[in-house]
């Protein structure tokens, strides 16, 4: 039994589950992701065990595509989920650029955008990962889309719900989870910036409003994943 053999047994109880075949090509076709599954093994194992529904494992799905992603840089090394380890709230990955530049990452997928009313979902996954974002740190939100998204359709977005906050609709950001439209505006400039991962190369969205700018070498690092 090889040592990948071993490593895919101790994290999947079975061959059948529908993350293994592309589990197993991530971890086969790239060392630095064996590295991270074997890092992680239990709490992905954790994660397989505890997907309610196929919903919630297209969820962990992403995520660690996601990673495989991100691991593709050499420049970049991978911690997963270090904010719940600390016992707080915060983004699925931390990301160190070149030994020395930390940053954040959180996934989440992006579904059902074809349907009525996809600019007002959009906007509520902008409004509650707002909320998730640290201090302090660049901040970076992935979106896993089901569709092509555009840079014009996240600015739109952006621009969409700061002016809800600016008008003070108190109703929807409560519902978000903040305690007012002004609590949003002032979390607000922690997302540094947006990349939606689809079929099409990467959509990378700065925020101009944001209290740590992404650094153009990471910006232009996390481009180039989508060529």
């Amino acid at each position: 039994m090889s040592a990948l053999d071993d490593l895919l047994a101790t994290i999947f109880d079975s061959q059948t589950h529908m993350l293994y075949p592309e589990f197993a090509d991530w971890a086969r076709d790239s060392r630095r992701f064996q590295d991270f599954a074997h890092t992680y093994r239990a709490k992905i194992r954790a994660k397989l065990r505890n997907a309610r529904d196929e919903s919630g494992m297209q969820d962990l799905r992403a995520e660690l595509a996601t990673a495989a992603l991100l691991l593709r840089e050499k420049q970049f090394t991978l911690e997963y989920e270090k904010y719940v380890a600390a016992r707080q709230r915060g983004p699925d990955f931390t990301v160190t650029f070149r030994g020395h530049t930390p940053f954040n990452v959180e996934v989440r997928r992006l579904y059902g955008l074809e349907s009525t009313g996809s600019d007002i979902k959009m906007m509520s996954v902008l409004c509650n990962k707002v909320g998730q974002m640290p201090p302090s740190i660049v901040n970076l939100l992935w979106l896993v889309a089901d569709r092509p998204v555009t840079g014009d359709e996240l600015t739109e977005a952006v621009t969409t719900l700061r002016q809800l906050a600016e008008r003070k609709e108190e109703t929807f950001f409560v519902r978000g989870g903040f305690e007012s439209a002004a609590d949003f505006l002032r979390r607000y400039p922690r997302l540094s910036g947006i990349v939606v991962s689809q079929l099409t190369p990467l959509v990378v969205w700065l925020n101009p409003a944001a209290r740590h700018k992404t650094p153009s070498k990471i910006a232009a690092a996390v481009q180039r994943l989508g060529q």
